[in-house]
């Protein structure tokens, strides 16, 4: 495949790497799924090889739903987004707000848009797949 590059929002929580597929699970979603694999290219251009494993809903749920849970949920914000738009749980984070409420809100959110750990890999052999 053609090599890409996606600016994305990178969570970190306790030292583990996330990304959110923010537009769903097509694009480069789909291609992080099917590689396993990537590089993180950091501000100022360090690169770091990563191993990503897609999460279970359940799972990711309950991450999207610690790492917000504590922010307000400003009404207004959830009115303009509608049901189905979320920015990024690192965006959401950075500004310290949420928009979900509840467990089955984090649910359906998570199954709309997959959240992937990112775990790095040494740099001198390619990323495991698998």
């Amino acid at each position: 495949g053609i090599e890409r590059t996606v600016p994305v929002t990178l969570l970190d929580l306790d030292g583990t790497w996330y990304v959110q597929a923010t537009y769903g699970a097509d694009g480069w979603a789909r291609n992080l799924r099917a590689a396993g694999e990537a590089i993180v290219i950091h501000p100022g251009g360090r690169r770091s090889p990563v191993r990503a494993t897609e999460l279970p809903v359940d799972d990711a749920a309950a991450i999207l739903r610690r790492v917000l849970e504590p922010f307000r949920s400003p009404r207004l914000l959830r009115r303009l987004l509608g049901p189905n738009m979320r920015p990024p749980v690192g965006l959401l984070r950075r500004y310290r707000i949420r928009i979900d409420d509840t467990p089955e809100d984090y649910l359906t959110e998570a199954g709309r848009h997959p959240l992937f750990e990112l775990q790095p890999t040494p740099s001198n052999q390619p990323a495991a797949k698998g």
